[in-house]
């Protein structure tokens, strides 16, 4: 041990070293030994009481670490468990405290402490095993929902670890309550069928497709005619499809017609009846009528089949047939 000597005659005070400190922080001392020596001959000395020696002694007691200690974790207790048997859980606070030596702890932000030495909050507990519930079993969920919304589909079921209740009902348990239970053999999965779907077109070589990117027009088949003779409409519904199901991705340009003539044919003639005025009214339009439009998209046709004259088609195809008049 290295030693130092502060001499008054033949006595002498020696000093060991510094002993480690009381605290990392925040203020703490250390310690050294004391010895009173007296030189017996020129290279040997022996120790004898302290207070032979000078009464101004060296500094046995010195403060070390005197800077502040940083804030740190502390908890309150621990909760009482959630569950009487079974796994639980239990909670405590956690909260960030400054620590300075000789003052009262004060609550600091969160942020002031290390985060990665954050304690934790909350833990599983287990008091006591659950005894076995008689009641349990497997019990089937309601169907889902059909895979297709129209035509034949799929629709799929689960099975539940629950107890049933006098309602009826039943009551959800976690499935591992039930693992050691055998599955009832039940099919968790069956056809279903909701509505036909809409017929798909028929393929007439040279008509163009009326397909986009996996979608296409899908008509119906034609209404019974409004007419059976002199001239009529059917019409039909047309449907936007992909793979079964409604879309908005077909090219409007390539939508089918939803209504055409029918029965053009002439209806046979009717007894004349006596008119008020010598003039005959026309059946087909005028070109003063404020109101002559057409009302379908065919109606160019009608002049050409020379059609003009019947009252439906002089009417509904006021505008082509007014146009071809000399």
């Amino acid at each position: 041990m290295e030693e130092r000597s502060l001499w008054n005659s033949e006595l002498s005070w020696a000093t060991g070293d510094w002993g480690p400190c009381s605290r990392s922080c925040g203020g703490g001392q250390q310690t050294r030994t004391l010895r009173c020596m007296r030189k017996v001959t020129y290279q040997r000395e022996e120790m004898v009481a302290h207070s032979l020696c000078p009464v101004v002694s060296p500094a046995q007691i010195q403060p070390c670490h005197t800077q502040a200690c940083p804030p740190e974790w502390s908890t309150g207790s621990w909760s009482q468990c959630s569950k009487s048997c079974g796994r639980g859980l239990r909670k405590r606070t956690v909260f960030c405290r400054s620590t300075d030596p000789g003052a009262s702890a004060v609550v600091v932000p969160d942020s002031m402490c290390k985060q990665h030495h954050r304690p934790k909050a909350q833990e599983t507990c287990v008091l006591r095993r659950c005894p076995k519930n008689e009641k349990l079993q497997w019990i089937p969920a309601p169907w889902g929902e059909c895979s297709r919304s129209c035509g034949s589909g799929i629709q799929r079921r689960e099975l539940c670890c629950g107890e049933r209740n006098s309602q009826g009902g039943y009551v959800e348990y976690p499935v591992r309550r039930c693992r050691n239970m055998a599955k009832p053999l039940v099919d968790l999965q069956q056809v279903c069928s909701r509505a036909p779907c809409p017929e798909l077109p028929r393929v007439v070589p040279g008509r163009t497709t009326t397909s986009f990117a996996g979608s296409g027009w899908y008509p119906s088949s034609w209404q019974q005619c409004s007419v059976s003779c002199g001239g009529g409409v059917q019409i039909r519904t047309i449907q936007c499809l992909q793979q079964s199901h409604a879309s908005t991705r077909c090219p409007a340009h390539l939508r089918p017609i939803t209504s055409r003539a029918c029965n053009t044919n002439f209806c046979p003639a009717a007894p004349p009846s006596p008119a008020p005025h010598n003039r005959v009214l026309a059946a087909g339009p005028t070109l003063k009528d404020e109101r002559c439009i057409d009302h379908f998209n065919w109606c160019h046709l009608v002049p050409q089949h020379g059609v003009c004259n019947h009252r439906f088609y002089g009417q509904q195809c006021c505008k082509s047939c007014s146009s071809k008049k000399p």
